[in-house]
């Protein structure tokens, strides 16, 4: 069994709602974050992060000015930091698993973000994450690194994959 369980897919393959599902019955045991579309009429204006232990705080959007843009979003690199950085941070601390959800272009804009990151990564506690699809040389050597499984999801494979990450948690936080 791997220390790290990266899930990858083309968007909306479910990454981000398999991780909140696999992770329901162990809120006590795990930290993180995951992100949340932020939509209005139908519209996706930006990203919502929630921690694990209810903090929420927009970090990207439309029209929000900022030096770290991803296509039409402005990324809000201190709130990324405060409740994102700061949650992978305490459960790396105090949390048997370390969830992430994602390891995208937003989120490694932060030099924060890419140091706690390999900072999990190279602690013996558990990590488990949603990483970017596409090639990119940062999120590329990231899922090369030892101990590091990533698992492609989609539409089809889901029910597998989901089975697959449970009883992973399972083992990990019964032993």
């Amino acid at each position: 069994m791997k220390k790290n369980l990266f899930i990858t897919g083309t968007p909306n393959t479910g990454k981000t709602t398999l991780i909140k599902e696999v992770c329901l019955p162990w809120l006590d045991d795990i930290g993180g974050f995951y992100t949340q579309e932020l939509r209005e009429k139908g519209e996706r204006l930006g990203f919502i992060l929630k921690t694990f232990s209810g903090e929420e705080i927009v970090f990207a959007k439309k029209g929000f000015k900022s030096k770290y843009e991803v296509g039409k979003y402005g990324v809000d690199i201190k709130a990324l930091e405060k409740v994102g950085v700061k949650a992978m941070e305490d459960a790396l601390n105090d949390k048997k698993v370390i969830v992430i959800d994602e390891i995208g272009l937003m989120e490694i804009s932060s030099d924060k973000f890419r140091a706690v990151l390999v900072q999990c990564l190279n602690s013996p506690k558990k990590v488990l994450a949603t990483i970017r699809f596409r090639a990119q040389p940062f999120t590329d050597e990231i899922k090369k690194m030892a101990e590091t499984e990533v698992i492609h999801l989609s539409r089809e494979n889901y029910l597998e994959v989901k089975d697959k990450i449970r009883k992973w948690l399972e083992k990990v936080l019964s032993s």
